[in-house]
């Protein structure tokens, strides 16, 4: 049996969780291309899961119901896409013609077949929501002061993020970079591209915040609290420029925003008048400061500013193309993980080129495709119960607002940067997803309430 004999049983699951979230950020931002560190991450998430399950006691599982509908929404789509199905059925699917006719050739085509066009790729696509999943079940099972492990864990993890990007990007084609497919010369961090990574600084600037809000408020020397402020400012300042240097437009987009949520997590939580912010803004903006002079005629913030005067004439040629595929498969889709087979199936010959597009650059119409209408309810049903929980988590959770607010804001980023990207096909940051999910799930009782309710 698993222990950790420095912890009690609360902090042990705590720990489990928070180390399984800090090696989904290690190892998750890859994608497809990295089926050797998704491997990897699919595999520990099943040791620690076991080792959660291990422990002295009762099993420690989430409360809310409608927390355990969203997991089920999640794996229950590649799951029926996997069901064998009889010929009479799959045949009559759309966009099965070619795969009825190649099966003729060898006497096949009787067989029964999966709705997936491609039941490898649909598999992998299961296993891969595994790792979130599990912490998404985990963070509901946790308390407040426990949830905040995850908090610190993700400020920690962003944080060592940014100053791996300040070697990437100082290093050149020499700097480390975890992913061959990874551009030179950037702030990646863990991630295999800019837009993941900045998507990961957005939501580590919300966590450094939600961290700050829910610290303990017990009366300290004011020298240490300025200290600390001075401290969190410095942190988001630093944050915030790795943010820049990835030079994603969207990440820039969304900064200011981000920004403003992050200061509302604060102040939502704070007495004190706003000048005790003054050590913040000022150690902020000092890093702030020094980094302009530093980078003002760096390649890397010049790149950043020419990348706005781009226009994206092939994204929205993909996203054309997309719908099209669309049309081919509607209504039940291809099969989660089958965007490629099935968007080249039906690119048109003067669109060719060597380059093959890895994904539809919008999660939406890429989840459209690939898993058709009944996906898009089961996306329905779980953005209804995702913003019922906040909704209730908000109203009745006055103390844990900070990371209520983290969670809610977190997903809100993923969300709208979804309408460009492909922030959920990366294990890292559909875990952080995962976690902010589970921030809204209303908490366990402390056992003594517990047994006061039932006596």
């Amino acid at each position: 049996m698993i222990r950790l004999p420095l912890f009690d049983s609360a902090r042990r699951h705590a720990a489990i969780a928070a180390v399984l979230l800090i090696l989904a950020l290690a190892l998750g931002g890859g994608g497809s291309p990295s089926p050797d560190s998704e491997l990897a991450i699919e595999l520990l998430a099943g040791v620690a899961a076991l080792a959660w399950l291990w422990q002295r006691g009762a099993i420690r599982v989430p409360t809310d119901g409608k927390l355990w509908l969203v997991a089920a929404a999640v794996v229950l789509l590649p799951l029926i896409q996997l069901i064998p199905l009889p010929p009479s059925i799959w045949h009559a699917l759309p966009g099965r013609a070619t795969e009825v006719a190649a099966l003729r050739l060898v006497g096949a085509e009787n067989s029964w077949q999966p709705l997936t066009t491609s039941l490898p790729r649909t598999l992998a696509s299961l296993l891969a929501v595994m790792p979130p999943v599990i912490l998404l079940l985990m963070t509901g099972a946790l308390r407040p002061s426990e949830r905040r492990w995850l908090v610190a864990a993700t400020v920690a993890m962003v944080l060592l993020s940014a100053l791996i990007g300040a070697m990437q990007l100082g290093g050149g084609e020499s700097g480390p970079r975890f992913y061959d497919q990874s551009p030179p010369s950037l702030v990646l961090g863990f991630q295999a591209n800019r837009n993941s990574t900045a998507d990961v600084m957005l939501i580590g600037l919300l966590a450094l915040a939600a961290f700050w809000a829910g610290r303990d408020r017990t009366p300290k020397r004011p020298p240490s609290l300025a200290a600390n402020a001075g401290l969190a400012g410095a942190a988001a300042a630093l944050i915030a420029l790795a943010c820049i240097l990835t030079s994603s437009r969207a990440g820039l987009l969304l900064l200011l925003p981000t920004l403003a949520a992050a200061w509302a997590l604060v102040a939502d939580t704070e007495q004190r008048p706003w000048q005790r912010f003054l050590p913040a803004i000022a150690a902020a903006g000092f890093v702030m400061a020094i980094g302009a002079l530093l980078l003002g005629h760096n390649p890397a913030i010049e790149r950043v500013a020419a990348r706005f005067s781009m226009t994206d004439p092939p994204r929205e040629l993909l996203w054309d193309r997309t719908v099209y595929a669309i049309g081919q498969y509607w209504p039940v889709g291809s099969g989660m993980g089958t965007f490629v087979p099935s968007y080249l199936a039906f690119e048109p010959l003067e669109d060719l080129d060597p380059s093959v597009p890895n994904r539809a650059h919008n999660d939406f119409l890429e989840l459209t495709l690939e898993a058709g209408v009944l996906g898009l309810a089961l996306l329905a049903l779980t953005a209804a119960l995702v913003g019922w929980m906040a909704y209730r988590a908000w109203r009745d959770r006055p103390e844990d607002r900070g990371q209520v607010g983290f969670g809610f804001a977190a997903l809100g980023i993923i969300a709208l940067h979804s309408l460009a990207d492909y922030p959920m096909r990366s294990i890292s940051l559909a875990s952080l997803a995962a976690v902010a999910a589970g921030m809204l799930a209303a908490p366990p009782r402390p056992r003594r309430e517990q047994d006061h309710v039932k006596a």
